[in-house]
């Protein structure tokens, strides 16, 4: 069983007019605390969360909930995800630095995977009124203020010398920093949005190219990565050279626009 993605679509906007936009360049002190050093999370957070976990409950009867708020507070809840449930995977607002600092560019993202294989997933930026939409099979569908289109796949670029990238290298064991330099002295240039959902939607539409994760929390890079997969990108774990899937919490992962880019990222990184 899958979600009707129209509904599905009208239930981020809702989150957003409800619970996050409100709060947008509105946040006090008390709205914010810090989980980690630069890991942020706000009463929007929690409260779009809490508003999206029993709608996404109710669009598809049986399934679970895995939202990085709820994991927060029990990490146990990924555990639980393992099985052969239906399973959301929710990121109330991706991109939470963003949101604090007053920058549109965060995003509300949710997954569903059926037997841990990703097969819808919705990514809304609601400041740019920007929703990315993706049914495995089915392709990827970009809606915006005034037009609505399928996403094409890339056949370019293909050499890295022409490739916008993004690294996020804070979680790579120590070992991977020689390849990452060579990767990173490639590529055309690099800059990182500090939002995977924005990293995996540019890539899908032509914005960027190439991106290095290697923590793969599942809310993270669920949707992101099914709307990548059907434009024909590729998010794939460079030693196992297995595609991502949401119970491989750790990389190292490349996203790249089409396998060609990511044969050549991954021959530079190794």
């Amino acid at each position: 069983m899958t979600a009707d993605m129209d509904q599905l679509a009208g239930l981020l906007r809702e989150a957003a007019s409800e619970k996050v936009l409100p709060r947008f360049r509105s946040l006090t002190s008390q709205d914010v605390e810090e989980k980690s050093r630069g890991d942020f999370v706000t009463v929007a957070d929690k409260e779009a969360e809490l508003f999206l976990t029993p709608r996404l409950i109710d669009l598809v009867p049986g399934s679970i909930v895995v939202g990085e708020e709820a994991t927060t507070a029990d990490p146990d809840l990924l555990e639980k995800a393992a099985g052969e449930e239906l399973t959301w995977y929710v990121d109330p607002i991706d991109g939470t630095a963003l949101f604090v600092a007053g920058e549109p560019g965060f995003a509300i993202m949710v997954a569903l995977a059926d037997k841990g294989e990703v097969v819808q997933s919705a990514i809304y930026f609601p400041v740019l009124n920007e929703m990315f939409l993706a049914e495995k099979g089915a392709g990827a569908l970009f809606v915006g203020a005034n037009s609505t289109s399928y996403l094409t796949a890339r056949t370019s670029p293909q050499s890295l010398e022409t490739a916008d990238a993004a690294f996020y290298t804070k979680h790579f064991p120590g070992q991977w920093a020689p390849g990452l330099k060579r990767l990173k002295e490639r590529v055309s240039s690099y800059r990182n949005e500090m939002c995977a959902a924005r990293e995996y939607t540019d890539i899908a539409r032509g914005a960027k190219d190439l991106a290095s994760y290697h923590r793969m929390l599942p809310w993270d890079h669920a949707p992101g990565s099914l709307v990548l997969s059907e434009v024909g990108g590729v998010a794939r774990n460079v030693e196992t050279r297995q595609d991502y899937r949401p119970r491989i919490l750790q990389g190292p992962h490349i996203l790249a626009a089409n396998e060609e880019l990511w044969q050549a990222a991954r021959k530079v990184l190794l």
